[in-house]
């Protein structure tokens, strides 16, 4: 069944529902409208559109960041030690992809980078915008580079992630606007409520990868292949970085 989204204006009415893509579509496109960044007319933009649409509608199910939570890290050294600790291509391209998405829209639209409570203390040694903006446009490239060995060189996917990393900026400037016309929500979720929702997405994170851990297991043992080792270990490791109490040394 595919999502639907129901505005609802200031008096509190409803209008009729449409696709989620759709709507975070029709945002984007108003939002780049607004801060003069409007679509190529030739079209060039028109792939970033869409991912970015998709991105936006992603991050509104809880099923897909409990799928991708495993593989954020807000250390570059982890992210890249995670990414080069796997010898296949197709997984580099996704921790670099998935890190990248993560700083995009942690700050375009949620506007925290560092994941900081928000009545935190500054910190003299908290990281700049700029690091942060650096990294994320550091993965995006990474992320070109492998989905090529992946994909294809003239893979439309490459292009896309080329394009978010140079001109990174540029939508993250998009992003923000649309975070202040239209999810103005985030502003208003209180410290406690925050803590809720993650220590709930942290549990059901655990329990979806260990129920991903007994699907690869059972594939593993059944082919033996070196392709069903590789996603075990990888799988197996994920739920390690989350759970540190998860031992598993059959593959040994």
């Amino acid at each position: 069944m595919q999502e639907r989204y129901i505005p609802v204006d200031a008096d509190g009415s409803s209008r009729p529902s449409e696709a989620r893509a759709a709507f975070m579509l029709r945002c984007l496109l108003q939002s780049r409208a607004d801060v003069g960044l409007p679509s190529d007319d030739d079209g060039r933009d028109h792939d970033v559109n869409i991912y970015l649409a998709q991105l936006l509608g992603s991050y509104a199910d809880p099923q897909y960041c409990v799928r991708v939570g495993s593989y954020i890290s807000p250390h570059d050294t982890t992210v890249f030690e995670t990414a080069q600790h796997s010898p296949s291509k197709r997984f580099r391209y996704r921790v670099y992809r998935v890190n990248a998405d993560h700083l995009l829209m942690s700050i375009g639209v949620f506007n925290n980078p560092d994941g900081r409570r928000p009545n935190s203390r500054s910190s003299a040694f908290r990281p700049t915008e700029a690091t942060f903006v650096g990294r994320a446009k550091t993965y995006y490239d990474f992320a070109s580079t492998y989905s090529q060995s992946v994909f294809g060189s003239t893979s439309a996917v490459a292009e896309v992630m080329d394009k978010l990393a140079v001109g990174f900026e540029r939508y993250v400037r998009v992003l923000a606007q649309l975070r202040g016309e239209y999810f103005g929500f985030i502003d208003r979720i209180g410290d406690g409520e925050l803590y809720h929702l993650d220590r709930a997405a942290l549990t059901e994170g655990v329990q979806v990868l260990r129920d991903e851990f007994l699907d690869r297991f059972a594939e593993y043992k059944r082919s033996g292949t070196p392709e069903a080792r590789q996603r075990l270990q990888d799988t197996v490791e994920r739920l390690r970085r989350v759970d540190p109490n998860f031992k598993f040394d059959a593959l040994q």
